[in-house]
């Protein structure tokens, strides 16, 4: 069955006892994991205990495929329930788990955990139409769980920051739960308990978070710098940052300069235009974003997102070379932007 975003928290917290497995799935690792913790926690006491736990990966399982079955109608010897935590699960288990699963008289609960799923995977579908096997998808942050995930830590020492470093933060941790979790608890220890936490402070301890590289490879593309583009590109590649995320932060910086462009259209100074924007122009880019200003028009801002438009919707077919793509639309945008160059 298919568990709808709202609806995780909750049916972790219940312990999934309606299912007897769950797929934890999606491109956030950090949250993947997160979350699989967090069930297998609610499911056995001890996460160390060989009595109670046994951890497979999906190599594992295709090397002997019985043994997933004995692992889960092996009787606990202290509770119960017993816990098979799957790693690195793929389609190609998909078989073996829903003939496991179908034997019955199970002793045991089962967590796959897996990485970004296509809609038409074998294995997502299984659990998305099955009675008995939860589907968890685990995607990037939102503002409202970015949001929820700061008050969290931060109420904890009672740490506080002002509405300028706080829009900054919400926009600028990573799509990786794991990270986003890391940097912040990582703030709450340079502030202390009842510290506050300024702008600067904020920028400077989580610059090279992975939405940090983001921004990076959006400005190089709108600089119209192939060479840079490409720095940026093999960098967001080894973060395993997904080219859909890449794509949309180059759309969110076009249109924050299209907005910034019509207002100035418009008659408003260009300064004004710009500590208008919101969330702000980080300090450290700022002249970067003005002179950008002065490159990129209307037209120009709206061909490059129609480009990046075509470009997510064919990376979302299945099967798709999704960073070929992503590549050559970049080098796209940087194109237009020289094309400002030569005005």
């Amino acid at each position: 069955m298919k568990i709808s975003n709202n609806q995780v928290d909750s049916f972790i917290a219940n312990g999934a006892k309606a299912v007897e497995a769950a797929l934890v799935y999606g491109p956030d690792v950090g949250l993947v994991r997160e979350r699989a913790k967090t069930l297998a926690k609610n499911i056995v006491s001890d996460l160390n205990d060989p009595f109670n736990v046994s951890t497979l990966s999906g190599s594992t399982i295709l090397e002997d495929p019985a043994m997933l079955s004995d692992h889960l109608n092996a009787l606990s010897m202290t509770s119960d329930k017993r816990l098979v935590l799957v790693s690195d699960a793929s389609d190609r288990i998909a078989d073996i788990v829903e003939s496991s699963l179908s034997l019955g008289n199970l002793a045991a609960f089962l967590i796959l955990k897996a990485g970004d799923l296509k809609p038409r995977s074998k294995l997502r579908s299984l659990a998305e139409t099955s009675n008995s096997i939860a589907a968890l998808a685990c995607y990037s942050d939102d503002n409202q769980s970015i949001a929820r995930l700061i008050d969290d830590i931060f109420s904890f020492d009672k740490i506080g920051c002002d509405r300028e470093a706080r829009s900054y933060l919400e926009q600028n941790l990573g799509n990786d739960r794991g990270i986003s979790r890391s940097e912040l608890k990582k703030l709450a220890i340079f502030a202390g308990p009842n510290g506050q936490l300024g702008l600067e402070d904020i920028a400077t301890l989580i610059g090279d978070n992975t939405t940090i590289t983001l921004s990076d490879i959006a400005f190089s593309a709108t600089d119209g710098s192939a060479a840079e583009t490409d720095r940026y590109l093999s960098r967001c590649v080894s973060e395993d940052i997904p080219s859909i995320a890449i794509l949309r932060a180059v759309s969110n910086h076009l249109l924050r300069l299209q907005l910034t462009v019509k207002k100035i259209a418009n008659g408003e100074p260009p300064n004004q235009a710009v500590n208008a924007l919101r969330p702000p122009v980080f300090f450290k880019t700022r002249d970067r974003f003005i002179r950008q200003l002065n490159r990129w028009r209307d037209r120009q801002i709206s061909k490059g997102l129609s480009l990046l438009i075509t470009a997510e919707q064919e990376c979302k077919k299945a099967g798709s070379p999704d960073l070929a793509i992503c590549g050559r639309t970049l080098h796209q945008i940087a194109a237009l932007a020289r094309q400002g160059y030569r005005r």
